[in-house]
């Protein structure tokens, strides 16, 4: 008589159920300690000293009612802005030469003095300096 012996093959299977579920739980363990963490992180900036002169010849100043000036002469609008700086700085090449200094109200919010900054460097200027109006 002869008895049959099973074979013990190996499962071929893995169960991905847990896998899944461990994956989710450390996930959500680095999703919560990352927002704690985030807090804590303080970064020194630097301070510069500041200085009292700039080369630049050509002023810019936005006053609290957001009119546009440059050299004490109005201009009603950013674009009329940018085509008298072109006008101003054409030929000129060394940054130096195309220093810009811009006054703004302290006040002010972004999205209002944003089209000045884009004025200047659209005509070719560079910011030598930002400060407020006294």
């Amino acid at each position: 008589m002869h008895i049959a012996r099973k074979r013990m093959e190996p499962v071929k299977e893995t169960q991905m159920v847990s896998l899944a579920d461990i994956a989710f739980l450390i996930i959500f363990f680095f999703m919560l300690t990352a927002t704690f963490m985030k807090d804590r992180t303080t970064v020194p900036l630097p301070v510069l000293p500041k200085g009292t002169q700039t080369a630049s010849q050509i002023t810019v100043t936005l006053d609290s009612q957001a009119r546009i000036f440059i050299d004490d002469d109005q201009l009603p609008t950013p674009a009329d802005l940018e085509s008298t700086l072109r006008n101003r700085l054409a030929g000129k090449t060394d940054p130096k030469d195309c220093e810009v200094r811009f006054k703004c109200d302290k006040m002010l919010k972004y999205k209002t003095y944003r089209p000045i900054y884009e004025a200047i460097a659209n005509a070719g200027g560079v910011i030598s300096i930002i400060h407020e109006i006294k």
